[in-house]
């Protein structure tokens, strides 16, 4: 949905409904990100709870994006909010055709526009994507040229369509592995990932999160009960290590790392400013490094990374995963953590399409 649409409906109803039916709806609405006909669906999804029973009927999964909104107008019917959703479908319906477009390979590539999970504010600071609903080993945004290799890896029931379900692999120790990239660490990038463990934690069990490695590496991960670092339990690691000029960091002092199996969490590694790496929880701060002996430079390039479990002891399946230009902060993990759970509730789907 495009700017002036948007404006178009809040102007109407402001005049239809009144100021004080529709404000509450208003206040977490961020009107300047919705620059796509995919951003209608996010701001239902962030809004206020006065709009829940639109947002339940929104694209069913199997259904076309804009044919779900339509079908969300009409269980609106009453509210005012159904001309939201029409106006929605029909720019959809209008912009269907240019749905996708080719990459090098032939095949088509949507839009981070097209990838309904990806915040309309984010969609042109996201330079990989991979969401596992169209297949295990190819991603849909991949601007990195990156080459993806995965270990032990099945497509399995994810948090929104399919994830990636990675089994006990102690062959070749792996989860998603991006290789042949070059980020250089002057430059501000965010790793982001949902992650579910499928069996329960023992005390000596661990598993890698993300990792990032060029001359050293930075990392973050649980380390369960064993002789290194002499931990009792399952304990949260963040590392940076073995890069020229800087100290090393092996923070194991954040606490515990219990985390119960079935349930989803999102993990997000930030470096930012030439010299922070911050790791978020769940939106929540949980390590942040200041890195000492000198800033980080353009030389200093981040040339693969890896997502989820390397040999792990538990099976896990990862799903939504990106990496984006931007530092992201917490409100804004918070934020988009609270969209992506409402959107998987109702069956949102991955992507849009006819």
């Amino acid at each position: 949905m495009r700017p002036r649409a948007v404006i178009t409906y809040v102007v109407t109803c402001l005049a239809v409904a009144g100021a004080a039916t529709f404000m509450p709806c208003l206040e977490p609405i961020r009107i300047t990100t919705c620059s796509s006909h995919e951003g209608c669906h996010w701001l239902l999804a962030t809004s206020a709870p006065e709009i829940t029973a639109c947002k339940q009927a929104v694209a069913p999964r199997g259904a076309g994006y804009s044919d779900g909104l339509l079908a969300a107008a009409g269980t609106a019917a009453a509210t005012t909010h159904a001309p939201f959703l029409v106006a929605a479908a029909a720019t959809a319906k209008q912009d269907a055709a240019n749905e996708a477009r080719p990459d090098e390979t032939g095949r088509g590539t949507p839009s981070a526009e097209r990838c309904l999970y990806i915040p309309p504010g984010w969609a042109d600071r996201v330079v990989y994507y991979h969401s596992f609903d169209t297949a295990l080993d190819r991603p849909e945004i991949n601007a990195l040229g990156a080459k993806v290799a995965l270990g032990d890896a099945a497509l399995e029931a994810g948090l929104a369509g399919r994830g990636c379900r990675f089994a006990v692999d102690r062959k070749n120790k792996r989860g998603l592995a991006l290789a042949g990239l070059a980020l250089p660490l002057n430059r501000p990038w965010t790793l982001s990932l949902w992650w579910r463990l499928e069996e329960p934690m023992k005390a000596e069990s661990g598993f890698q999160l993300l990792s990032m490695h060029g001359k050293g590496f930075m990392s973050n991960f649980v380390a369960g009960k064993g002789p290194w670092c002499a931990l009792k339990e399952p304990t949260f690691v963040a590392q940076v290590y073995n890069w020229p000029g800087l100290s090393n960091v092996n923070d194991i002092y954040e606490g515990p790392a219990w985390v119960a199996p079935q349930a989803w969490h999102h993990t997000a590694l930030v470096v930012s400013k030439g010299s922070s790496v911050r790791v978020f929880w769940d939106g929540a701060l949980k390590a942040d490094l200041s890195l000492r002996g000198r800033l980080l430079t353009s030389n200093d390039v981040i040339a693969s990374a890896e997502f989820g479990p390397t040999g792990a002891a538990l099976p896990m399946t990862l799903d939504e995963v990106m990496v984006l230009d931007v530092p992201l902060e917490a409100d804004a993990l918070r934020d988009y953590m609270t969209a992506v759970r409402q959107l998987a509730a109702v069956n949102v789907p991955v992507l849009a399409g006819p």
